[in-house]
């Protein structure tokens, strides 16, 4: 079983605690040594004091120098071999200046120091350090008591102020969970941290790519289900005539001329279904483009490659194009010779026309500087009736004068879209059919 992770809540309260303990114990190393030093500075200040006025007044008086120590210090005089102690305890014989000495099992801190105009004659004052150590035990006690008070309240801060850090990312969890996972909406909003608001977008941001995916593979399926239903339809009639044929040459074994016509027919049927799958083929392939397919592409370099094609399959057609310089855009090289050479097949076998023009202007109909593609055709030409039906797929013009699979200028269509345009069809000024593909530069 997973174990859970601790909250951002806690992780806030543990971070400030373990901030706190680290300056905390820092300041209470320097407090600790320093209230030793500072205890036995102070001590060391009252023997200084106290040994100072003794030995001053013992220049005058003995007696009235031994008044001068307190009953909890002791002290002693010393002159050669005269030993006078202040009390009841006779300091040993010490070296002026401080000297911390343990008397009887107590440790004592004495201050020797030389009686003014008396040679050889010294007075030395001691205090227990018991009380000095029991005072810096007191003050270290209160130190550690307060550090771990200063500890609790910075994790009980930080827990406090973690809380109101935290809320923009509680009711980004709560949004998020609110979010209805066929429309991925209502998409979430927080303000209050940066953290949290770029967090936001980027849920926001990937709900937006997720839609689209979505979207597209609903349009690719709607796509494929739409294409399944008219390719069954528009191939039951080629495969019947097929079956009915076949049907006539088994049963009825007729003459040679009517079994010639017969094959003739059923060979037709098996080029229509060709044609159909291949424009079927072409269409799937188009609705599978990806981003990365797209390239830097000439189109005056594909419209001089559509040219010399289209002189090569249709011979004795006059293929025309006005140069107009390199214009790059990015597109799909394959994608557009296809579409401008259906648009010249569809002219030449269903408009009966002998002369094309192929040209590039700048379209004055986008805001964004997009590119026509236009094919002229000195052909019959388009009804207005028929010019927007043309580009639906399995749909043929009513001048329509050769079979077909009635999916070329859907191609078109489709390419245009894949590149941000449209296809559209108008009349030409050599007489026939204008088909102008759009273009995003």
């Amino acid at each position: 079983m997973r174990r859970a992770s601790p909250s951002l809540l806690t992780r806030a309260a543990l971070a400030a605690a373990a901030g706190a303990t680290i300056v905390v114990v820092t300041v209470a190393v320097f407090v600790w040594a320093g209230v030793q030093r500072e205890s036995y500075a102070q001590l060391d200040q009252r023997l200084d004091v106290l040994s100072t006025i003794a030995a001053t007044v013992a220049n005058q008086s003995l007696y009235d120098a031994r008044q001068q120590i307190p009953p909890e210090y002791e002290a002693t005089y010393r002159a050669g071999p005269i030993i006078i102690p202040a009390h009841n305890l006779a300091l040993p014989e010490l070296p002026e200046g401080f000297t911390t000495l343990e008397i009887e099992g107590d440790e004592y801190r004495i201050r020797t120091i030389a009686v003014p105009d008396r040679p050889r004659t010294t007075i030395s004052v001691a205090a227990p350090t018991a009380p000095t150590e029991e005072q810096i035990s007191e003050e270290r006690r209160n130190t550690i008591l307060v550090s771990m008070l200063a500890i609790a309240a910075a994790a009980a801060l930080g827990w406090l102020l973690g809380g109101f850090a935290i809320r923009p990312l509680r009711q980004l969890a709560v949004q998020t969970r609110q979010i209805d996972p066929e429309t991925a909406t209502p998409r979430p909003s927080v303000t209050g941290a940066l953290e949290a608001e770029e967090l936001a977008a980027a849920i926001s941001g990937m709900l937006e790519r997720i839609t689209r995916e979505k979207q597209r593979t609903f349009e690719a399926l709607e796509t494929a289900r739409d294409f399944a239903a008219v390719s069954a339809h528009e191939l039951r009639t080629p495969l019947t005539a097929m079956r009915t044929n076949l049907e006539v040459l088994e049963s009825l074994d007729p003459p040679e001329p009517e079994r010639r016509e017969v094959i003739i027919e059923t060979l037709q049927s098996v080029r229509r279904i060709e044609q159909t799958l291949q424009a079927l083929e072409r269409l799937a392939a188009g609705n599978l483009t990806a981003e990365a397919d797209y390239e830097d592409i000439d189109l005056a370099e594909v419209l001089d490659r559509c040219a010399q094609e289209a002189r090569r399959l249709h011979t004795g057609l006059v293929v025309t194009v006005h140069d107009s310089g390199p214009t790059v855009i990015r597109g799909l090289a394959a994608g557009l010779r296809l579409a401008i050479d259906n648009a010249i097949t569809n002219a030449v076998r269903h408009g009966d026309a002998e002369h094309v023009e192929l040209s590039l202007h700048s379209s004055t109909e986008t805001k964004d500087g997009g590119i026509d593609i236009t094919i002229d055709d000195d052909g019959c030409g388009i009804p207005a009736e028929d010019r927007e039906r043309v580009f639906e797929r399995f749909t043929r013009g009513s001048r329509a004068s050769a079979p077909g699979s009635g999916l070329g200028l859907a191609l078109v269509a489709q390419q245009a879209e894949l590149h941000g345009g449209e296809a559209t069809m108008s009349n030409s000024p050599l007489g026939g059919a204008r088909l102008t593909l759009r273009v995003r530069s």
